[in-house]
């Protein structure tokens, strides 16, 4: 299975709006087996805190508790439509080898450059 940066999108941003006490189980239109890999990958990266069961007849069951700290900090920099789809145009090309810090950082650049207080202006 490859990555999908789209799907982690969309799963990091429906975790952010769980009401209290409730999990993330999947998202409408992705089969269980492909949200349970990303739901990995985003534990592995330390961007939610979930609970992945794998059975013997391969079957997985796959809840999403709530974002990190850190999966809220990525959720910040991914929200925004018009960034997004400029980071898929420059860091997310299809012909391009990336990695996931490397797309972070490009965002943390682009909202910094964004930011008027910063650049010193009003």
């Amino acid at each position: 299975m490859k990555r999908d940066m789209d799907l982690i999108r969309k799963i990091t941003l429906a975790t952010e709006q769980l009401p209290p006490n409730e999990w993330l189980e999947g998202i409408e239109g992705i089969e269980d087996a492909i949200f349970a890999g990303h739901a990995r990958w985003m534990k592995e990266a330390r961007l939610v805190e979930a609970s992945i069961e794998e059975y013997l007849d391969g079957s997985t069951s796959t809840a999403i508790k709530r974002l990190t700290w850190d999966g809220c900090n990525f959720a910040d920099e991914i929200r925004s439509d018009t960034l997004w789809k400029k980071a898929k145009e420059n860091v997310l090309k299809p012909s391009m080898s990336f990695s996931f810090s490397v797309l972070r950082e490009w965002l943390k650049a682009e909202i910094t450059q964004g930011l008027p207080s910063i650049r010193g202006g009003a």
